[in-house]
């Protein structure tokens, strides 16, 4: 099931065990057994889709990570957007595609709503919270608490 992503030579498939190294590359995130085994777990798991977008040479050059959960207050199934990189340039481009496909896959899930929480003092973030709200997403309350 890849795609293009409109307006670019990117396409879009389903993230695969074999991505871990160049995703573990695109997020800056450690090597190590622990991670490993996380992206295993989070491929497998049917309240998660990890999609990869790749130019024409087979390079990851972006992802978007979404986490789904019934919710006994909205009425139905929602979505949200655990997190989406991009490395090729401009990112703002293929972030907006990579959310705009997220909306369709949750869409099609039967999801009514899709949280994107973005973290202010995060660099990487400011990249995706500009993707977002130029897609219409507005500022909400969203408050959190480390449990570690």
């Amino acid at each position: 099931m890849a795609r293009l992503l409109p307006g670019t030579a990117v396409r879009v498939r389903r993230g695969r065990r074999g991505d871990l190294a160049q995703v573990q590359s695109l997020l800056g995130a450690a090597a190590g057994d622990r991670l490993e085994r996380l992206f295993r777990r989070i491929l497998a798991d049917l309240g998660n889709d990890v999609y990869v977008a790749e130019d024409g040479a087979g390079e990851i050059v972006g992802l978007v990570s979404v986490t789904y959960a019934r919710s006994l207050v909205r009425g139905g199934l929602s979505a949200t957007l655990d997190g989406a990189r991009a490395r090729l340039q401009p990112a703002g481009t293929i972030l907006a595609g990579l959310v705009a496909f997220a909306e369709e896959r949750a869409r099609k899930r039967g999801c009514r709503r899709l949280a994107a929480p973005v973290d202010p003092a995060d660099p990487a973030d400011a990249e995706l919270r500009a993707a977002l709200l130029a897609r219409g997403y507005r500022p909400g309350e969203l408050l959190v608490a480390e449990l570690a």
